[in-house]
């Protein structure tokens, strides 16, 4: 009896031995539950954007430009300054000083002088000589008149007489003429050799006023400089009155509608603001990316929807970030967007079941954006999803969800 326990004894031992060795392969064997971040399948509310950045300008700008070519004297105003409509001096734009003469035009200007200066003294001894040949014809007329009177002499040499009169004096009203003509050509001379020193500053300036109420809002021309007719002197806006503008891509401006809601983010402010479309431009332009790729672009107009103190510091040229609503659901079935990937043409998932294991579910998606997308078919409401699954994650692989 003594004996059958002391064997049975080494037996027991040897099976806990065995026991304990396949415990152990068994763990050492065993793959360990493969870390994951999970989701879930929820419902709620659900809006697609379009976004992109966008720029605040005033709505109604007005550019003032030089009526006249000249010298634009210093622009006293600077910007954020208010200004009235026909009262506000915006500019005073004189006549252009002439420019300095080259040695060879002043020299021949200064002969041109000289030589209009002898025509002159010419025109005028011309006239003394018509002036004394006048005073000597109607000395000879009174004597003619008064002979032919007592019969000395015939009606033909007092008629002579009278006509020599006539003659002379024409010829000394067109002598008088000439002299008249000789200064004026002696004048347009010496013009030519006025120059910007001979302190003609300030005559004949033309005042620039403002055309309508507002503020300054840029000032392109400020220092004093020689401007041509159309030159933009000051721009005049009201900051308080102002819209955005984003540029599209043309395939993203196809469905935006006009009145559709915007969010307008990263402005500055606390909080973001609500916009909506105004206007999506029917004209695209071209424009050159960052990276050097050719894109077709569209102005779309957005308009504040909120009272002008909450966007109060925005101003002329601010930017921030629009998202453009195109489609929304108050209440549908959504998805994680990572946790997304392609299984040959459709869209799949790794759900997570009760038991902690990977099943490969293939999905029918509607609508996305940048993190969720709406789920039409292939999970219900509540179910685990794995995000970010790796090349790790496969069908059957137990999981557990990452802390």
């Amino acid at each position: 009896m003594a004996s059958g326990k002391w064997v049975s004894g080494p037996r027991l031992i040897g099976a806990l031995v065995l026991l304990v060795l396949a415990i152990a392969i068994y763990f050492a064997l065993r793959t360990p539950p493969l870390e994951v971040e999970l989701g879930s399948v929820s419902r709620g509310p659900m809006t697609v954007t379009v976004d992109d950045l966008g720029e605040t300008r005033v709505t109604d700008m007005y550019v003032v430009s030089a009526p006249v070519s000249g010298q634009l004297l210093r622009v006293p105003l600077k910007p954020g300054d208010q200004v009235t409509p026909a009262r506000t001096l915006l500019a005073r734009i004189q006549p252009a000083e002439p420019g300095p003469l080259d040695s060879r035009t002043l020299a021949q200007t200064e002969a041109n002088v000289r030589a209009l200066q002898a025509q002159l003294s010419g025109a005028e001894a011309r006239v003394a000589e018509m002036q004394a040949e006048r005073e000597l014809a109607e000395r000879e007329l009174a004597r003619t008149t008064e002979l032919a009177q007592r019969g000395f002499v015939s009606r033909a040499q007092l008629d002579r007489a009278r006509a020599t009169r006539d003659r002379t004096r024409a010829t000394a009203t067109q002598a008088g003429e000439a002299v008249q003509r000789a200064r004026q050509d002696l004048s347009a001379a010496r013009a030519t050799l006025i120059t910007a020193s001979s302190g003609r500053s300030g005559r004949g300036a033309v005042a620039v006023t403002a055309p309508v109420g507002g503020y300054v809002m840029r000032v392109p021309q400020e220092s004093e400089r020689v401007v041509v007719a159309g030159t933009p002197l000051v721009e005049i806006g009201d900051p308080a009155r102002l819209e955005m503008v984003t540029d599209l891509l043309s395939s993203d401006a196809v469905r935006v509608r006009e009145g559709a809601p915007v969010r307008i983010e990263e402005w500055g402010g606390e909080r973001p603001l609500q916009g909506r479309v105004r206007r999506v431009e029917p004209y695209g332009f071209l424009k050159i990316s960052a990276l050097g790729v050719e894109e077709q672009r569209v102005n779309v107009i957005i308009d504040f929807a909120e009272p002008y103190q909450a966007w109060q510091r925005l101003g002329h040229g601010y930017r921030g970030r629009v998202r453009i609503s195109t489609w929304q659901a108050p209440n549908v079935l959504r998805v994680p967007i990572s946790a997304l990937f392609r299984s040959g043409q459709d869209w799949a998932v790794f759900a997570v079941g009760e038991d902690g294991v990977a099943r490969l579910n293939r999905v029918r998606i509607g609508h996305m954006n940048d993190e969720v997308a709406e789920l039409l078919d292939g999970l219900r409401e509540g179910a685990s999803v794995i995000l970010h699954p790796s090349d790790r994650v496969e069908e059957g692989v137990e999981v557990r969800g990452r802390d």
